[in-house]
């Protein structure tokens, strides 16, 4: 493996992103500085054979991330010598070239006896800067040693291994987990809706199993992938707005969990913000974070055309491939062809509403707002172009589940389901951003593969942190130490009853105004703090709308559930450690108009 001196444990991207405004003006981080503030990253054996003594970083180059080693100027990278073949990516940070003019030289050279030889070189300019750039290298023979050098003056060159599928079958499925953000389960035609808006999810949906209750930790899409990720709720993993942002740590993720038990792990996220700024990249070989510049506007297309790009073909490792598809998150623009297909009958309003958009957005991008409560054609409109987006994104995810199976990735374990819904103004509100009802908080779930069965409903209440240790069991891996969620797996097959468990869900308002929700089905409470609003206690079971507000008729349910409240007051009021990740927060806080 490749080995650079002086690097030290850090886990912040913040110079990272001070790089991004070298060009307003500031005064440039030190190159080295902004290296090894790079997260450090544990490699796996079985992804290069070179110096073993290499520490790994995660690198991000053209909005890819890579396990990467940085290369130190002056040194001799020693490599794997035993073989006759070398595979890796190499890359320059654009930072390097706002310094030095001069293109960089990459050497390896093999030494046998006093004999050394070139065997290979490349130079890479300014223009071929900032996206990982592939090395092949084929021997003649096995040499006694090898290595690699440059004339790189300053840090800023990275290498890491070319992706590594080799191995012998194992009975561990490869797991997909397809993640839509901001999209409503009644809004797709398996869970009842009369418009035709997934055909390839409802197939997914008849091999499989649906969870009709499912509940998401919270509609900020940080702390609901959070709890994805770690098996937890938000009171326990603290990803929380006014606490931290970014994930301790201390605890381990699904896709850790998951590479260390041999998977290899891929994630492609076409979100507008980065989510590995947040951590949320821990535990992933590869990470594709290019598509953020198409939200808004072919971002499905972008993500699956990416995902074809890198899919290799028939793989014999296990793969944990995690998509993140944004289409449906406002505004709802879907591409031509798409806005026709539910708009019938109706006409396209003029202003905010007719631009499909309902809220706020940054980049400078020129989306209009809808400051006003909607009429009713208008609310119509937008749910017209919303479904054409979930549609959009649909027929994307129907080219992803081809290619898999061009691929030879039979029979994997698939996953559907969203960071939260969506609100239409049911309760006085748009988007998912402001409250917890029903319509922000449930969430669709559906499973398919090998163990689940197919064509069953359950009306069991579960939550999303049930789902990492739901993947773990299927994986036959041992559970994440941390999680509090449950294997839904005794559900699939008809053991064990969720109705009685919590569930816990939490959403900013501001930095200082908060809702939680407390869930043990049928009924729900929500309350807010400060308690200058009534409590509201709902029976999803006979008013799923959330229209009838029981807390003044059944206060035995309302003291009940209360009872069962986490103390957030004390845990939101709380100083977070040293190691809790709250420095990385308001660092980041600090430059988000900047990822923005």
């Amino acid at each position: 493996m490749l080995c650079s001196k002086g690097m030290r444990l850090a886990r912040s991207w913040f110079l990272f992103f001070l790089a991004g405004l070298f060009a307003c003006g500031r005064a440039p981080t030190e190159l080295r500085n902004l290296v090894e503030s790079q997260p450090l990253d544990e490699p796996d054996s079985a992804l290069l054979r070179l110096n073993p003594a290499a520490r790994f970083q995660r690198a991000r180059l053209a909005d890819r991330i890579m396990r990467a080693v940085a290369y130190s100027p002056g040194e001799n990278f020693k490599l794997d010598s035993s073989l006759q073949e070398c595979k890796f990516f190499l890359g320059i940070l654009p930072e390097y070239f706002s310094r030095y003019r001069e293109p960089v030289t990459v050497r390896i050279i093999t030494q046998d006896g006093a004999s050394e030889e070139l065997v290979w070189s490349r130079t890479i300019a300014a223009e071929d800067s900032g996206t990982w750039l592939p090395v092949e290298l084929k021997l003649e023979k096995k040499p006694e040693a090898l290595w690699l050098s440059s004339d790189v003056k300053d840090f800023g060159l990275w290498l890491t291994p070319a992706i590594d599928l080799a191995g012998s079958k194992t009975s561990r499925p490869s797991i997909v987990f397809i993640l839509v953000d901001a999209m409503r389960a009644d809004h797709l035609g398996a869970y009842g809706y009369a418009r035709n808006t997934s055909p390839n999810i409802d197939k997914l949906a008849q091999a499989g199993t649906i969870f009709l209750h499912a509940q998401t930790a919270s509609p900020f899409t940080v702390t609901s992938l959070s709890s994805f990720f770690s098996g937890m709720s938000p009171f326990e993993h603290k990803v929380i707005f006014n606490y931290s942002l970014v994930l301790d740590e201390k605890f381990f993720t699904l896709a850790q969990k998951l590479r260390e038990g041999g998977y290899y792990t891929a994630g492609f996220s076409g979100t507008y913000f980065h989510l590995s700024d947040f951590g949320l990249d821990r535990g992933f070989d590869f990470f594709d974070e290019s598509c953020e510049r198409a939200f808004f506007s072919h971002d499905a297309e972008c993500l699956s055309s990416r995902f074809l790009s890198w899919l290799p073909q028939n793989p014999q490792r296990p793969l944990f491939l995690y998509f993140h598809y944004t289409s449906t998150h406002a505004p709802y623009n879907p591409p031509d062809q798409y806005q026709k297909l539910f708009s019938q009958g109706l006409t396209r309003p003029e202003g905010a509403a007719g631009q499909g958009d309902a809220g706020r957005f940054g980049s400078g991008r020129k989306w209009y707002q809808l400051r006003r409560v909607p009429s009713s054609e208008e609310l119509a409109w937008l749910v017209s172009q919303y479904d054409g987006e979930i549609r959009y994104a649909d027929e994307q995810i129907g080219a992803v589940l081809a290619a898999l199976k061009a691929a030879g990735i039979e029979n994997p374990l698939l996953i559907i389901t969203a960071d939260h819904g969506e609100a239409f103004y049911e309760h006085g509100f748009m988007e998912h951003s402001r409250e917890l009802h029903w319509e922000t908080a449930r969430i669709p779930l559906i499973i398919s593969g090998p163990g689940v069965p197919a064509g069953q409903k359950l009306k069991s209440f579960v939550r999303s942190y049930d789902l990492a240790p739901t993947i773990i069991d299927f994986a036959g891996l041992p559970a994440l130490a941390q999680a509090r969620g449950f294997s839904l797996r005794p559900l699939l097959n008809g053991q064990g009853e969720a109705a009685s468990r919590i569930g816990y869900g939490i959403i900013f308002e501001n930095r200082s105004r908060y809702q939680i929700a407390i869930t043990r089905y049928p009924f729900r409470l929500l309350a807010w703090e400060p308690g200058d609003k009534e409590l509201e206690l709902f029976n999803l079971e006979d008013d799923p709308g959330e229209k009838n507000n029981l807390a003044a008729v059944r206060p035995e349910i309302l003291k009940e559930l209360l009872g069962l409240a986490p103390d957030h007051r004390k845990i939101l009021s709380s100083k977070p450690g040293a190691d809790s990740g709250a420095k990385q927060t308001r660092e980041r806080l600090k430059t988000l108009h900047y990822l923005k």
